[in-house]
């Protein structure tokens, strides 16, 4: 890194950048392979995981709504 700019050198950085997104682009095929996985194993748990998560979701904006009154 340049201590005066506090910027990644060009070269560097283009190389480091593209091998980082295709290590997240990686993990996250994984993870979508391992959830659909589990959806298929367990769809009622991920039917009420959903569930859990859209109540709390819709609890959340609820407030925020609210907050704005």
């Amino acid at each position: 890194m340049d201590e005066e700019t506090g910027s990644v050198p060009g070269a560097i950085s283009g190389a480091r950048a593209r091998d980082v997104a295709e290590q997240m682009r990686q993990r996250a095929l994984q993870a979508s392979d391992k959830a659909a996985a589990y959806a298929r194993d367990e769809p009622m748990k991920s039917l009420l995981v959903a569930a859990a998560a859209g109540a709390l979701l819709m609890g959340l904006v609820s407030l925020m709504v609210r907050s704005d009154d």
